[in-house]
C-alpha cells in the first residue's frame, strides 16, 4: 500500500489546547507521601471515574454502560469520545498509545494543605479537542464527586474560573519561538518520570529502566517521545488501510531515529537528578500491580536547540515517561540565547 505520511513533518502539525482551572476545595487537600499514590493517580482516576457517566454515550441513552470486567469495549466507537479519551488503543498499531487528557496541578504536589489551586489540563490531538465540551463536565463531574486522599477522605471541589487557550500545533508553538538563536534549555522534571529502554547483553534484549545513575540519555528520552508522538498522530488523523501496523512502526521507528541523531548535537552541562519509588499502584484493568517508580530532578543542555526544539516542546508539553498516564512525567522547559 502507498501513503503520503511524512514522520518528520506530519507530526508537526499535530495540535494542542491548555486549559487551566482555578479550583476552591471545600476542605484543605492534604497529598503526604503515601505509597501507590501520587496527587497525578488521584486526578487521572478521577478524572476516568467521572468520565463515564459524563461522556458515555450509551449511558446517556439510559443502556447499560461498557466499562464492566466482561465488556471493556467500546460498542459505539464512531459516536462516542471515550476511545479517544480513557486508555485508546490502537487495533492497528496493536498497542496502548499516549492517555490525551493530562493533568498538571503543582499546588498538590507540595505536601502541605491548600484549599485553592490550579489545575492544568492538556488535551492531546484533534479527537481529545473535538470532545473539550465532554471533558470540561467530567472535570466539574469530577469535582462535585471530589478526591479521594491518602487518609481516606473525599473532598469535592469547584472550578471558579476556567481559561482555554486556542489550540495550536507544534509547528505554531516552534514558529512563534522562532528568531532566537537558543543555545541552552533546562530540563526540569517536577513529578516522577519513568523512561525506558531496550539493551542488548550478551546476544540476548532486555528492558532497563533509567532511575538516574549516571547522565540523562537525552537522545534516548526525545526519540521515544517521537516514536510516541509519531504513532498518536497516526492514530489520531484515522488514515485508514493505507497505514498498517508494520508501515506505522516503520514511519514512528524513522522519526525516533532521526530525532536521536539530531539530539546528538546537544551537550548536557549540568545534571541533578534522583531516582524515585512511590510503592506499586493496582490496576483495576487487569488485576495487576505497577512499580511508581522513576527520577526527577534537573538537566542543562547546550548547543544548537533549534533543530530538536519540536520534540523539546512535545516532551514538555506531554511530560516523556511510558507511565505519565497515571501522574508521571511533568516535565517544564526553560531556553536560554
Amino acid at each position: 500500500m502507498t501513503h503520503s505520511y511524512d514522520p518528520l513533518v506530519a507530526p508537526l502539525e499535530f495540535p494542542v489546547q491548555v486549559l487551566t482551572a482555578r479550583c476552591r476545595a471545600q476542605a484543605p487537600l492534604h497529598f503526604p507521601p503515601s505509597p501507590g499514590s501520587t496527587p497525578g493517580t488521584t486526578l487521572s482516576g478521577a478524572f476516568g471515574n467521572a468520565l463515564w457517566d459524563c461522556a458515555c454515550v450509551l449511558k446517556q441513552s439510559g443502556l447499560a454502560a461498557c466499562n464492566t470486567p466482561k465488556d471493556t469495549q467500546c460498542r459505539q466507537p464512531q459516536r462516542c469520545p471515550l476511545p479517544w479519551l480513557y486508555k485508546p488503543y490502537s487495533p492497528v498499531h496493536r498497542r496502548s498509545l499516549t492517555r490525551p487528557v493530562l493533568f498538571r496541578a503543582p499546588d498538590l504536589e507540595q505536601g502541605t494543605p491548600v484549599s485553592v489551586f490550579s489545575l492544568t489540563v492538556i488535551l492531546w490531538g484533534r479527537h481529545a479537542i473535538a470532545a473539550r465540551d465532554a471533558v470540561e463536565l467530567t472535570l466539574r463531574t469530577m469535582g462535585a464527586v471530589g478526591l479521594s486522599l491518602p487518609q481516606g477522605t473525599r473532598v469535592p471541589f469547584a472550578i471558579t474560573a476556567l481559561a482555554a487557550e486556542s489550540p495550536q500545533t507544534l509547528a505554531e508553538r516552534t514558529a512563534a519561538l522562532a528568531g532566537v538563536p537558543w543555545q541552552r534549555a533546562l530540563l526540569m522534571f517536577e513529578t516522577p518520570c519513568l523512561h525506558r529502554e531496550t539493551v542488548t547483553v550478551a546476544e540476548h534484549r532486555r528492558e532497563k529502566l533509567f532511575l538516574a545513575g549516571g547522565e540523562l540519555p537525552l537522545n534516548t528520552l526525545l526519540g521515544n517521545c517521537a516514536y510516541e508522538l509519531t504513532a498518536w498522530d497516526m492514530e489520531d488523523r484515522a488514515p485508514g488501510p493505507s497505514l498498517d501496523r508494520q508501515t506505522r512502526h516503520d514511519l514512528a521507528r524513522e522519526a525516533r531515529e532521526t530525532v536521536r541523531g539530531l539530539a546528538e548535537s546537544l551537550g548536557i552541562t549540568h545534571c541533578d537528578l534522583h531516582p524515585v519509588a512511590l510503592g506499586s499502584r493496582y490496576s483495576k484493568t487487569n488485576g495487576r500491580q505497577y512499580p511508581l517508580t522513576g527520577f526527577i530532578g534537573q538537566a542543562q543542555l547546550a548547543g544548537p536547540i533549534e533543530p530538536v526544539l519540536p520534540w523539546l516542546l512535545a516532551l514538555a508539553l506531554g511530560g516523556g515517561g511510558q507511565k505519565r498516564a497515571m501522574g508521571f512525567g511533568s516535565v517544564r522547559l526553560w531556553l536560554e540565547p
